[in-house]
């Protein structure tokens, strides 16, 4: 159904990452909330991996989170050290992130859950949408890819990968702050960040809604060292395997790829990095920024290029 409130400038209907609200000409505040279980061991850790996940939406919108409220569901016998630590952890993030914790809701459930409702600030002129790519644009990618693939290994066994989860938890637990920091200085035409849909679900959105089409590159897109040569495809998060089928139905071309690939483009991720387009003159100096910023592995990964009528071929990926 339409919305008929002039003051709301996003909504739902467009998939984006967060709602924008008008307050005045000049000012909005976009508002997100984001929440799940335990995916590492670690309370304090999974708090900051919740908390920066649950601001970068905020992040994506162009704006900066300022205020938020827990969003929690503990066991009844739950040991209060461990609620303790993820709200610790994540105030610690909240605390970096310059947003104040200011209330918030539990309830009790037999599996754990935490996250946070976010209300960011954001200028009414400067909002990154994710439907908003032009013909011409370079894709950049500012996280590698592979969390939901090592948080699911986690379960089964994680004596081998120590090395490769070390540098997930170290992106996970990193803030989308310097990244959108250094984004608001270039015209940058859309932007999503890559969570659960993966990063092909969320450019397949950001394309598709564009109503343009796109080239992915496919050996150019950062992963975490060592994740290729632990890649298990028979076992994949829920998340991950519902990407794949649904976008085996739309993308032609993703049958072709080969099942380990195919994997980890679609990995569902947690925490994940932001996909920005912008055109290509400011590309370079946006990569060189963001690797000294900490995003060391920030890419280009793609182009965006004008639809072609009659061809339903949103993706074109390119080994």
């Amino acid at each position: 159904m339409e919305n008929k409130n002039p003051n709301i400038l996003v909504d739902a209907s467009t998939r984006d990452d967060a709602a924008v609200y008008k307050i005045t000409n000049d000012t909005c505040i976009a508002l997100t909330v984001d929440f799940f279980p335990p995916n590492v061991d670690d309370p304090y850790t999974y708090g900051q991996i919740s908390a920066a996940n649950s601001m970068s939406d905020i992040y994506a919108m162009g704006g900066d989170p300022i205020i938020g409220l827990n969003i929690a569901a503990f066991p009844k016998k739950f040991p209060i050290e461990i609620i303790n630590n993820i709200l610790l952890g994540a105030k610690e993030k909240c605390d970096e992130a310059g947003l104040s914790i200011i209330g918030g809701h539990t309830i009790y459930d037999d599996e754990p859950k935490y996250g946070l409702a976010v209300i960011g600030k954001i200028n009414c002129n400067k909002i990154i949408k994710n439907n908003t790519a032009k013909s011409g644009d370079l894709l950049i990618l500012t996280k590698a890819l592979g969390t939901g693939i090592i948080t699911q290994l986690i379960k089964k066994d994680s004596s081998n990968i120590d090395s490769v989860l070390n540098e997930s938890i170290n992106s996970m637990t990193m803030l989308n702050k310097k990244a959108a920091e250094i984004i608001k200085n270039y015209p940058v035409n859309a932007c999503v960040d890559i969570t659960g849909f993966g990063l092909l679900g969320h450019l397949y959105s950001m394309i598709s809604q564009s109503n343009k089409n796109c080239e992915l590159n496919i050996n150019d897109i950062p992963i975490f060292e060592g994740l290729d040569l632990i890649v298990d495809t028979n076992n994949l998060a829920t998340g991950s395997i519902e990407n794949i089928k649904y976008l085996d139905k739309k993308l032609t071309g993703l049958k072709t790829i080969d099942s380990k690939i195919k994997s980890i483009i679609c990995d569902a991720q947690t925490s994940g990095g932001l996909l920005l387009s912008t055109p290509p003159k400011f590309a370079a100096e946006i990569i060189g920024k963001l690797n000294k910023s900490g995003h060391k592995k920030a890419s280009i990964i793609g182009s965006v290029t004008k639809k072609k009528e009659f061809e339903n071929k949103i993706i074109n990926f390119i080994n």
